[in-house]
């Protein structure tokens, strides 16, 4: 078995490059990789209608699309609300997760008719119990995450004997991954960015992970630091 760490990156391309770039910040130290994406992002339709809306919601960086013309924008991560900058939109709340953007919404009275705009596949529902609180919500489709295989070579790695560290940053990922292997390896240390994926990840393989302390992109990385450092 070797001592040496490999972690295997299999978030979209630009995402999981993002990742390995901050691990290496931190550590200050060449890092042994492996990416193998097993989702590629894939913008659907030209810049979304956004006429009569008060707000968007934005749940993730890659959804969004044209100018946002300066409205509020509810966000779920610091780099959504970069994106959401960038475009001319203004935050107005930065949630951590999906769960607590809805719960928030759902408490105020001043938000008025909003368009989610999403990915082909979503964790957590957010206009259905916005419009049974009376917030008006209508979703537009701005991009697809479309399925790719993992790779042979990722493959040996999560199987085998070999010390890995698998961070997954969402359900879908986790089963995508699960699917892909025959065993989780005795080398494999998995970190999951919230109970929900560590769930996902443990109803496809029957195997452990270690959740992330808040379901961000900087506490992930604090993990892996972490865990290739011990």
């Amino acid at each position: 078995m070797s001592t040496q760490k490999t972690l295997v990156l299999t978030r979209p391309a630009a995402s999981s490059a993002c990742v390995l770039e901050r691990v290496k910040a931190v550590l200050g130290v060449s890092v042994t990789a492996i990416t193998s994406p097993v989702m590629e992002i894939v913008a659907t339709g030209g810049t979304p209608d956004l006429t009569g809306s008060d707000g968007v919601i934005v749940t993730s960086a890659h959804a969004v699309r044209g100018s946002l013309g300066g409205r509020p924008a509810y966000c779920v991560g610091q780099r959504t609300a970069e994106a959401v900058r960038a475009a001319g939109g203004l935050v107005r709340y930065q949630a951590p997760d999906a769960d607590q953007l809805l719960r928030w919404l759902a408490g105020r009275d001043d938000v008025g008719a909003v368009i989610y705009m999403r990915g082909s596949h979503i964790a957590t529902d957010l206009c259905g119990p916005l419009n049974t609180a009376g917030i008006p919500c209508s979703e537009v489709q701005t991009y697809r995450q479309d399925q790719l295989s993992l790779s042979a070579s990722a493959i040996r790695m999560l199987e085998g004997e070999d010390a890995a560290i698998l961070p997954l940053f969402s359900a879908r990922s986790a089963r995508l991954v699960g699917h892909a292997i025959a065993q989780q390896g005795p080398g494999l240390h998995v970190i999951t960015i919230s109970d929900a994926v560590a769930n996902a990840w443990r109803d496809i393989t029957g195997g452990t992970s270690e959740v992330s302390a808040m379901p961000t992109g900087d506490a992930m990385v604090d993990k892996i630091v972490a865990a290739l450092r011990c």
